[in-house]
């Protein structure tokens, strides 16, 4: 039988199955002593056992549970009867954390909705997890602002799709922590501006702002923060770069087949390719004189 290897310290693994849903790890903690949590004597008097099931992360692309095996002890000291803590299991949780966090994740690259229905959770449920790790996240952040000197910030102010062409949210991040700092339900210039007021507690240790081509967000940045550098998204200054090239490519017949040699970068094309290029940039010099 394969062995399986879970990669959380505070379990070991008693039996695993490969089942039609998945598979089923059968778990229980390598610790056989709990300290109470109402009095604080150690105990390891076992008062009943329950198990709870859980999703955790995927192994070999197939869905994995845990069956835990939690044990309920009963305190020598105060007789109160309390559970097994569990690190990696929050309190009432169907899922592992770090299965909720590869959920997050996966929610920031593309929509709610669609996280949803490729994993088969309900939309409801990944929303909740998606907001609680946001929530704990902006705080955190703001945490950390408020202890620091709140010096030379550069933020990013970006959308994100909830629902896939329907619904966008204003994400507001700490780009130097990569850290998210506050949501909004909209993208508007209104909405913004409130984000950007409620996480920010001082206009002057704004220094950058990161921020796509959206008119609304560089109104809501220039009228807070006058003095600080907007600095367009890399990814949105060559998306139009390319999507001007391409037009004006096919203004000039003899560059209409020569799409993949004008939008490839030039270290990934072979020598003949690049001495092709080089003749049609010698043939069409560019109109403004080099620095």
């Amino acid at each position: 039988m394969l062995s399986i290897s879970l990669g959380l310290p505070e379990f070991k693994v008693i039996k695993h199955e490969l089942l039609s849903y998945g598979y089923a790890i059968h778990v229980e903690k390598t610790e056989t002593q709990e300290r109470c949590p109402h009095c604080g004597f150690a105990t390891s008097s076992v008062h009943d056992r329950r198990t709870r099931k859980v999703r955790d992360l995927a192994i070999f692309h197939q869905p994995v549970y845990l069956f835990v095996k939690v044990k309920r002890y009963r305190c020598w000291n105060c007789s109160q009867v309390f559970s097994a803590s569990l690190e990696s299991i929050s309190p009432n949780q169907h899922y592992t954390n770090r299965f909720c966090g590869y959920l997050y994740e996966l929610c920031e690259g593309t929509t709610i909705q669609e996280v949803s229905r490729k994993h088969r959770i309900p939309y409801t449920t990944l929303e909740r997890i998606y907001y609680s790790i946001a929530s704990k996240k902006a705080k955190e952040r703001q945490t950390a602002i408020e202890a620091s000197s709140q010096e030379g910030m550069v933020l990013s102010l970006d959308e994100i799709a909830v629902k896939k062409g329907h619904q966008y949210e204003t994400v507001l991040m700490d780009a130097r922590a990569g850290s998210v700092m506050g949501m909004h339900a909209d993208r508007q210039c209104d909405s913004a501006i409130n984000l950007l007021s409620q996480n920010i507690l001082s206009k002057e240790m704004v220094q950058t702002v990161i921020l796509d081509m959206w008119e609304p967000y560089h109104k809501a940045v220039r009228s807070l923060f006058p003095s600080a550098s907007i600095v367009i998204d890399k990814y949105h200054v060559v998306q139009k770069v390319t999507q001007a090239l391409d037009q004006a490519r096919k203004e000039f017949s003899p560059l209409k087949k020569a799409r993949y040699l004008l939008l490839k970068g030039c270290e990934k094309l072979r020598k003949d390719q690049r001495l092709r290029l080089d003749d049609i940039l010698e043939e069409y010099p560019t109109p403004y004189p080099s620095s």
